[in-house]
């Protein structure tokens, strides 16, 4: 799937995620199941992101609660920021979209919270 810099058709943060916007940048993480940046892009828009290239290799992508950015590194990490009453909807996203993962989450009190899929390899 390519994408271009316009990004796709998708949700866009919701007034709830905009009023947190403050806490930009309270997950960050890795997707070491994801092949690629441009891979993992295309199952978050398999699973209706919205997604865009942001760079060469990069590429962000976006639904009413969180909003990421797919670097690709090995394994592909990301970082960007998610509503923090919606964490356990991100979780449960990644998990949906076949994503083994694991996040650092600052949650609005600043205290930080570390998730693995079940499948996140030892």
């Amino acid at each position: 799937m390519d994408f271009s810099s316009a990004g796709t058709d998708g949700p866009r943060l919701d007034p709830d995620a905009l009023a947190r916007i403050e806490l930009a940048n309270n997950v960050r993480g890795s997707l070491p199941s994801a092949a690629d940046a441009g891979r993992a892009a295309a199952r978050f828009r398999t699973a209706g992101w919205r997604v865009r290239r942001s760079g060469w290799t990069e590429f962000e992508v976006e639904n009413a609660f969180a909003e990421l950015e797919l670097l690709p590194l090995e394994p592909v990490t990301f970082t960007g920021f998610v509503d923090p009453d919606r964490i356990g909807v991100l979780l449960a996203a990644l998990a949906e979209a076949g994503l083994s993962f694991e996040i650092e989450f600052t949650d609005a009190d600043g205290r930080e919270h570390l998730h693995r899929s079940a499948d996140y390899p030892a």
